[in-house]
């Protein structure tokens, strides 16, 4: 394999690993959030997971899972 080849698979590896680190970084800042937010309507039970996934057509899905045991009377100010 010539130098050229290998200096561009060594690219491609490490710029998709800086995407899967981006996206890591994006769900577990999203979980700490949605985590708070859904606090204030309901008891959340455990930890809240979100997965990202890229669909065909190039946009995002976004699937939230949380557990809940009870929700909150609103807190109205």
């Amino acid at each position: 394999m010539n130098e050229s080849k290998q200096i561009a698979k060594r690219l491609k590896k490490v710029l998709l690993q800086d995407k899967i680190y981006a996206y890591e970084g994006l769900s577990k800042a999203l979980e700490g959030d949605i985590k708070m937010l859904l606090g204030y309507y309901m008891n959340v039970v455990g930890d809240v997971s979100i997965n990202i996934d890229i669909l065909d057509s190039g946009e995002y899905q976004v699937n939230i899972f949380a557990k809940a045991d009870n929700i909150n009377a609103p807190q109205v100010i």
